[in-house]
């Protein structure tokens, strides 16, 4: 290497001037076949010019926005809720099972469609945040809203919290697995769709596998009786005495009657 650059100073001095750039490209690292190659993000380009919108253009921005959370509001609550009651009671499944499998589906599509955006369109990771980000927000903010603001009692079990938690925690295990290497191959992904493929066949046999745990668990409990239940003299209210008093004196006028007729 130093004999080449000593060369390329000769040839520079000589008058090439081309020389050392040229053992400057000999010496630049050559790109990797692996490097990542920026795109340009897919995204139409914007009606408005920035000095427009900073003019105050960005309003129609947010009117477009606040426009589509009206109509997602109106297609869950006229055409989706609706349609969900139907698959409900035609296959005759509870509604915690429904929650878990139909309504969580649907809840989720907007994340499903901003990850396809962030792959297809954007080119970044964006719904990756976006999926984990969610899932906070709706075990966190979503529970403890509803629980706050319930105007009734609600009857809460702790079997589907377990379930769900259960299969959440092996989601996460193996999703932190697949992105150790900051890549995800095929062979990943359909370990990941398989996962959630056993979770929505395991909800077929909900309701028996939560009896089974349920007896498995309960099957030695005892009730607790007192050593000292059975020494507790009976003490009864004075209406009831009253009545057992009156039946037992109408019971002997009934008898005596029925002797001075015979």
């Amino acid at each position: 290497m130093g004999g080449g650059v000593l060369l390329a100073l000769l040839a520079a001095g000589a008058g090439d001037p081309n020389a050392t750039d040229a053992y400057s490209d000999a010496l630049a690292p050559s790109p990797s076949p692996t490097a990542e190659i920026a795109r340009t993000p897919l995204f139409p380009p914007d009606i408005f010019t920035e000095e427009q919108r900073r003019s105050g253009a960005v309003f129609f921005h947010v009117m477009g926005m606040g426009y589509m959370f009206v109509a997602l509001a109106i297609v869950c609550d006229e055409f989706f809720v609706p349609a969900l009651d139907v698959i409900i009671e035609r296959l005759a499944i509870s509604d915690d099972v429904a929650g878990a499998t139909f309504m969580a589906a649907g809840g989720s599509a907007p994340e499903l469609f901003t990850s396809i955006i962030g792959v297809f369109v954007s080119f970044d990771d964006v719904g990756i945040g976006t999926i984990v980000g969610s899932a906070v927000f709706n075990i966190l903010f979503v529970i403890g809203a509803c629980a706050l603001f319930s105007r009734t009692t609600l009857t809460l079990t702790w079997w589907p919290l377990f379930r769900d938690c259960s299969f959440y925690s092996i989601s996460l295990m193996v999703l932190i697995y697949c992105f150790k290497d900051s890549h995800i191959y095929w062979q990943e992904a359909l370990v990941l769709f398989s996962l959630y493929g056993a979770y929505v066949m395991f909800m077929r046999w909900n309701h028996p596998v939560e009896r089974a745990v349920k007896k498995l668990i309960y099957k030695n409990k005892v009730t607790r009786v007192r050593s000292t239940d059975q020494l507790m003299p009976t003490v009864s209210s004075p209406a009831s005495r009253l009545h057992a008093s009156t039946r037992h004196a109408t019971g002997s006028s009934n008898s005596e009657l029925a002797k001075c007729r015979a």
